[in-house]
């Protein structure tokens, strides 16, 4: 019977990742969710209290590992640039257990109290290229406006977003990525001080 009781919560658990992730929270419907896994909607209702329980049960186990995972990797003594590539791989560690729950995450989740997570994401990655662009940088007054930081930050989430959501070999996503970082920040500090002289 206890064997009964999961199968038919899996069977919740993969219909409503698919809601999710095709509709987003806001515009996910339970019963859609009951009737995409083939059972009644009050059964739905015997394993969780709504669609906030529901959707919090499938996407808060991800957000608490990758968060513990960016605290342990923050508060490390590393410089900042492997600071973003541990962040990276973590990223894609985590991507590759959790796929749709992360993509959920990143962008299906508005209108749940997951919906910052992306926001989160591109503040810690804006502390770590303050860091980084002062770190690399001989000269600390090539940049001359500190919001270009969070720029790269926005840059970055959505590029890494981009590539999650659209590409599914597990290798190519890597490379993608990797190809990624390295475009926006190979030589970085000479690239802003020819700007200076554009400017």
């Amino acid at each position: 019977m206890q064997y009964l009781k999961q199968e038919v919560k899996q069977r919740i658990v993969l219909s409503a990742l698919a809601e999710f992730k095709e509709k987003g929270y806001t515009a996910a419907s339970i019963r859609n969710i009951a009737s995409n896994a083939n059972i009644a909607l009050g059964t739905v209702y015997k394993y969780f209290k709504n669609k906030e329980d529901l959707f919090n049960t499938i996407i808060e186990p991800v957000y608490q590992d990758f968060s513990y995972e960016i605290n342990k990797i923050m508060i490390a003594e590393l410089n900042s640039f492997d600071t973003l590539i541990d962040i990276k791989d973590k990223l894609l560690e985590i991507f590759e257990r959790n796929t749709l729950e992360l993509l959920i995450l990143f962008g299906k989740s508005k209108g749940s109290k997951y919906e910052h997570f992306k926001n989160e994401l591109v503040e810690t990655l804006q502390k770590v290229l303050e860091k980084e662009v002062f770190y690399r940088f001989e000269d600390k007054e090539i940049i001359q406006d500190p919001f270009i930081i969070r720029v790269f930050a926005i840059t970055l989430v959505e590029g890494v977003y981009t590539i999650l959501k659209t590409q599914e070999d597990g290798v190519r996503i890597r490379a993608l990525i990797d190809q990624f970082i390295y475009l926006l920040f190979i030589d970085i500090d000479k690239r802003f001080k020819e700007m200076i002289h554009i400017l």
